[in-house]
Protein backbone atom coordinates (compact mmCIF):
# COMPACT_ATOMS: atom_id res chain seq x y z
CA UNK A 1 0.00 0.00 0.00
CA UNK A 2 1.23 3.32 -0.57
CA UNK A 3 2.41 6.44 1.77
CA UNK A 4 -1.02 8.50 0.24
CA UNK A 5 -3.58 5.32 0.24
CA UNK A 6 -2.43 4.55 3.76
CA UNK A 7 -3.09 8.02 4.93
CA UNK A 8 -6.36 7.60 3.14
CA UNK A 9 -7.39 4.66 4.61
CA UNK A 10 -6.73 5.67 7.95
CA UNK A 11 -8.45 8.84 7.93
CA UNK A 12 -11.21 7.29 6.34
CA UNK A 13 -10.90 4.68 9.26
CA UNK A 14 -10.80 6.88 12.26
CA UNK A 15 -11.45 10.79 10.84
CA UNK A 16 -8.24 12.00 11.55
CA UNK A 17 -4.68 11.42 10.11
CA UNK A 18 -1.79 9.37 11.81
CA UNK A 19 -0.15 12.27 13.34
CA UNK A 20 -3.27 13.80 15.11
CA UNK A 21 -4.25 10.26 15.90
CA UNK A 22 -0.51 9.63 17.62
CA UNK A 23 -0.91 12.81 19.34
CA UNK A 24 -3.88 12.22 20.59
CA UNK A 25 -3.08 9.37 22.09
CA UNK A 26 -0.27 10.71 23.69
CA UNK A 27 -2.17 13.19 24.98
CA UNK A 28 -4.52 10.80 26.57
CA UNK A 29 -1.96 9.26 27.86
CA UNK A 30 -0.36 12.53 29.55
CA UNK A 31 -3.67 12.88 31.17
CA UNK A 32 -4.24 9.29 32.78
CA UNK A 33 -0.35 9.81 34.27
CA UNK A 34 -1.51 13.20 35.43
CA UNK A 35 -4.18 11.87 37.53
CA UNK A 36 -2.90 8.41 38.32
CA UNK A 37 0.74 9.73 39.44
CA UNK A 38 0.05 13.99 40.28
CA UNK A 39 3.57 15.07 39.42
CA UNK A 40 5.31 17.38 37.34
CA UNK A 41 3.56 18.52 34.17
CA UNK A 42 6.76 18.45 32.40
CA UNK A 43 7.87 14.84 33.65
CA UNK A 44 4.74 13.46 32.19
CA UNK A 45 5.28 15.81 28.80
CA UNK A 46 8.52 13.60 28.47
CA UNK A 47 7.33 10.41 29.76
CA UNK A 48 4.67 10.70 26.50
CA UNK A 49 7.74 11.33 24.27
CA UNK A 50 7.20 15.37 23.70
CA UNK A 51 10.91 16.93 24.00
CA UNK A 52 9.27 20.62 25.11
CA UNK A 53 7.29 20.88 27.71
CA UNK A 54 6.11 24.05 26.59
CA UNK A 55 4.70 22.42 23.23
CA UNK A 56 2.70 19.95 25.44
CA UNK A 57 0.99 22.62 27.31
CA UNK A 58 -0.05 23.88 23.92
CA UNK A 59 -1.37 20.93 23.06
CA UNK A 60 -2.78 19.67 26.07
CA UNK A 61 -4.60 23.16 26.68
CA UNK A 62 -6.05 23.13 23.08
CA UNK A 63 -7.29 19.14 23.62
CA UNK A 64 -8.82 19.18 26.96
CA UNK A 65 -9.77 23.14 27.38
CA UNK A 66 -6.77 23.68 30.24
CA UNK A 67 -3.38 23.63 31.12
CA UNK A 68 -2.13 20.16 32.27
CA UNK A 69 -1.62 20.82 35.95
CA UNK A 70 -5.23 22.77 36.18
CA UNK A 71 -7.30 20.51 34.41
CA UNK A 72 -5.83 17.33 36.65
CA UNK A 73 -6.86 19.06 39.48
CA UNK A 74 -9.98 19.79 38.14
CA UNK A 75 -10.68 16.08 36.99
CA UNK A 76 -9.43 14.82 40.73
CA UNK A 77 -11.60 17.06 42.49
CA UNK A 78 -14.72 15.91 40.27
CA UNK A 79 -13.20 12.27 41.36
CA UNK A 80 -13.57 12.81 44.79
CA UNK A 81 -16.91 14.52 44.78
CA UNK A 82 -17.92 11.87 42.45
CA UNK A 83 -16.42 9.29 45.27
CA UNK A 84 -18.46 11.32 48.73
CA UNK A 85 -21.62 11.32 46.48
CA UNK A 86 -21.23 6.97 46.87
CA UNK A 87 -20.41 6.97 49.72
Amino acid sequence: MSNAAFHRHFKAATAMSPIQYQKQLRLLEARHLLIAQPGSAAQVAFTVGYESASQFSREYARQFGLPPARDAARLLAMGEAVALEID
